[in-house]
């Protein structure tokens, strides 16, 4: 009876030991908060995929992509019409267009005339009269107009002033395509705002978060652009290193299939990381590659992670998918992480180099801050003159990020020193190892 009654007991016990669920409360929204929740989750989506996407876009593809995506969203909200879009697009010119008018011939080409032929049949340039009639009677008007450093901010002739900022494109497009770039990034601020139009430096952190270990990652690379050292940064951070066994890198050439196969392998088993760098040089091993990164799939370590890099193609070399087969890029998380052509990107990107920690290091925060700042500056205008070819550089030097990160450890170590023996700071010293040796060493033309 006593053990009945024990049994008893703890059949009472176990009821009351299993857990009472709460039902959870419903929110009711009203009509106006269930609005701004579904965009405000429109808005942050959006940009989580334009973030996610660029990434592994050229830095003269972005602007592009980011206003065709606009321009979709626009659609779809019924804000433009896709046929208008189309003609922005193509743009082609009426195949019967009126003779042109003498006062027109010379600073208008025949092509740029039938173009606004075509324009003129669209609803929006219909209100101020026919757009070729207008600009045939007032010539010296549009002619001006035409003539504008900034085309895109400037007033237009009476005729066409009402028009909205998304069909002034249309008249920049014909008649102005050098301004087109400045009014399309205009054009997207306006509609989607300001980040969609500003890179932010590159974040492997951020990135690595993203991934999983299923997803390689794919480094395009770019004259002085190496995601080694960020990558054996990030590795340090979480206790993958080469020292410990858990960090492999392989450079690749001829002999090094069988060692980037047994360490993908191995890694993959374990939860390490490997980097296999230059694979476009093994285009007839990568079918091995491929199937290598199908089969790891099946056992892969939560913590492993694979990094590929690769050059872009050259002009011969047609595009990337032509060299790196195409169910590798699919796989991978793409990273075209191009020095901008921009110096606010660049200042910014050079800024990202240097961590909190290692600014407040220096024992003259006064001093570092200011040359570092300087030095930022100066990296980002000898960066950004590589966009003007032979007319920046005679030719192509190749400063890059370690330049840069290595001037900052002398410049902190140097001021470092003044500061514990009490002397000044060695300004010569450092101008001639910044000018004459870091950045200096790489010039060989000095004419």
């Amino acid at each position: 009876d006593d053990d009945d009654d024990d049994d008893d007991d703890d059949g009472d016990g176990d009821a009351a030991a299993e857990p009472v669920e709460e039902e959870e409360e419903i929110i009711e929204l009203t009509g106006k908060e269930l609005k701004q929740r579904v965009d405000l989750l429109q808005n942050v989506i959006t940009f989580f995929v334009w973030n996610y996407t660029r990434r592994g876009l050229l830095d003269a593809d972005k602007l592009t992509v980011v206003a065709m995506m606009t321009m979709k969203i626009l659609v779809r909200k019924g804000k433009i019409v896709p046929e208008e879009q189309d003609i922005l697009i193509r743009a082609p010119p009426d195949p019967n267009p009126p003779a042109m008018p003498e006062n027109a011939r010379s600073w208008l080409s025949e092509t740029q005339w039938g173009q606004l032929r075509t324009l003129e049949q669209m609803e929006a340039f219909k209100k101020g009269g026919p757009l070729t009639q207008n600009v045939e009677q007032d010539a010296l008007g549009w002619k001006r107009w035409f003539s504008e450093e900034r085309a895109e901010t400037a007033d237009l002739p009476r005729s066409s002033r009402d028009i909205s900022p998304f069909h002034r494109l249309f008249l920049l497009r014909v008649l102005r395509q050098d301004r087109i770039g400045s009014a399309l990034t205009q054009f997207v601020v306006d509609h989607l705002g300001q980040d969609y139009v500003e890179q932010p430096p590159f974040d492997m952190e951020v990135a690595y978060e993203e991934s999983a270990c299923v997803t390689p990652f794919f480094f395009v690379l770019f004259p002085g652009v190496d995601p080694t050292p960020t990558i054996e940064a990030l590795g340090k951070k979480l206790g993958i290193t080469e020292a410990n066994g858990r960090l492999m890198n392989i450079s690749m050439g001829q002999g090094q299939e069988t060692i980037a196969l047994n360490g993908l392998t191995k890694m993959a088993k374990e939860g390490g990381w490997i980097m296999l760098q230059n694979i476009h040089l093994m285009q007839a091993w990568l079918k091995q590659l491929e199937r290598a990164l199908e089969v790891i799939e099946e056992f892969s370590h939560a913590e492993f992670r694979c990094f590929l890099t690769s050059e872009p193609p050259g002009a011969m070399q047609g595009r990337l998918w032509d060299l790196i087969p195409e169910p590798i890029l699919q796989r991978c998380v793409k990273v075209a992480d191009e020095a901008p052509s921009d110096l606010k990107s660049n200042l910014r990107r050079a800024y990202s180099k240097f961590s909190q920690e290692s600014i407040d290091a220096c024992l003259k925060p006064k001093e570092f801050k200011a040359t570092l700042f300087a030095l930022c500056f100066f990296h980002s205008l000898i960066s950004g003159r590589i966009k003007f070819g032979a007319q920046g550089w005679s030719k192509k030097y190749p400063f890059n990020d370690g330049d840069l990160t290595i001037c900052g450890q002398v410049l902190r170590n140097y001021l470092n020193n003044a500061e514990a023996l009490g002397t000044d700071v060695p300004w010569p010293d450092l101008r001639y190892i910044f000018g004459e040796i870091m950045y200096g060493g790489h010039i060989t033309d000095f004419w």
